[in-house]
C-alpha cells in the first residue's frame, strides 16, 4: 500500500473534529443538566411557541452534519499517512451512533439520550486526537511539513 504524502488538511481537520466534539459534548450535558434542574423550561409554551425548540433542532443537525464531515476528511486522511483503520472505526461508531440518537425519536426519549450523546461526542473527540496523534508520530514532531 503506498501512501499519499502528508498534508496539513487532515490535523486541522482532527483539531476542528476535536474542538466540534468537544462543543457538542458540553451542549449536551448543559441541555440534560437545565433539563434536570429546570423541567418547567421544556414544558413551557411560550418556548414551542417561539420556535426556541426548533432551532434547537436546527443547532443540532448542523453539528451532526458537521461531524460526519470532519470524520470523513480527518479519518480518511489519517488513514491515507498513518495507514491504521482504528481511530476511523471509532469515529465512524461514534458518529453513528449520534446520529442514531438525534435523528430518531429517541432523542425525546429521556435525560439518558444526553448522556449518550455527551460519551458518543467524547468518542469523537478522543478519535480524532488519536488519529492526529498517529499522525504527528508517522510524521515526527519536527517535520514542518
Amino acid at each position: 500500500m503506498t501512501f499519499k504524502p502528508f498534508t496539513t488538511q487532515s490535523l486541522w481537520a482532527d483539531r476542528f473534529g476535536m474542538i466540534a466534539g468537544a462543543l457538542c459534548a458540553v451542549h449536551c450535558a448543559t441541555l440534560t443538566a437545565l433539563f434536570l434542574f429546570y423541567p418547567a423550561l421544556w414544558l413551557n409554551r411560550r418556548y414551542w411557541e417561539s420556535g426556541l425548540w426548533s432551532k434547537m433542532l436546527w443547532l443540532e443537525w448542523s453539528l451532526l452534519a458537521l461531524a460526519w464531515i470532519l470524520v470523513a476528511v480527518a479519518m480518511v486522511a489519517g488513514w491515507r499517512r498513518h495507514g491504521r483503520t482504528e481511530p476511523g472505526f471509532l469515529g465512524l461508531a461514534a458518529v453513528m451512533a449520534m446520529s442514531v440518537l438525534i435523528l430518531t425519536p429517541l432523542h425525546f426519549s429521556g435525560s439518558w439520550t444526553g448522556l449518550a450523546a455527551l460519551l458518543c461526542g467524547f468518542g469523537l473527540v478522543c478519535a480524532h486526537a488519536w488519529n492526529a496523534r498517529l499522525i504527528r508520530r508517522v510524521r515526527g514532531p519536527f517535520d514542518p511539513s
